[in-house]
């Protein structure tokens, strides 16, 4: 095997070790979030008023779906995981049918539903974080300004 095929090979799994490793840490946050912000609605001493109620409650259904899409993800990457191994097992048999190019083309869907699945749940973090900041601007802009 030739030198630049071994670094794509090597770097292509770094990437998508990466990848695991932002979708777990985008989900472990969004989880986080969630318990941060219900434990603030369990204090007698916060009470969001006006516009800043909705804007709050806004937040935890963004952190909510950015865990649910997260957690989406992952099972989608363990199906993703599974066929790749399914497909690799076929290939050192020599197994080229009709259901190997099935599972490639699987593959292939899977691969960009993890990727449209972690671009959903970066920005539905993102979103989630950026509306708790907007919350928390609105019920304490008396002492921020």
């Amino acid at each position: 095997m030739s030198d630049k095929k071994e670094a794509f090979i090597r770097w292509q799994g770094r990437s998508l070790d990466y990848l695991s490793y932002a979708i777990n840490l985008i989900l472990t946050f969004s989880v986080a979030g969630i318990g941060f912000e219900a434990k603030l609605l369990s204090e007698d001493t916060f009470s969001p008023i006006g516009f800043a109620k909705p804007v709050f409650m806004s937040s935890i259904a963004f952190f909510i779906l950015a865990g649910a899409v997260g957690f989406a993800c992952i099972i989608n990457r363990i199906k993703d995981f599974k066929d790749t191994a399914a497909i690799a097992r076929k290939k050192t048999k020599d197994e080229y049918d009709a259901e190997l190019l099935e599972l490639r083309e699987l593959v292939g869907i899977l691969g960009k539903n993890t990727r449209r699945y972690f671009n959903w749940q970066s920005s539905l973090f993102c979103t989630a974080v950026i509306l708790l900041i907007i919350s928390f601007s609105l019920m304490y802009q008396h002492k921020l300004f």
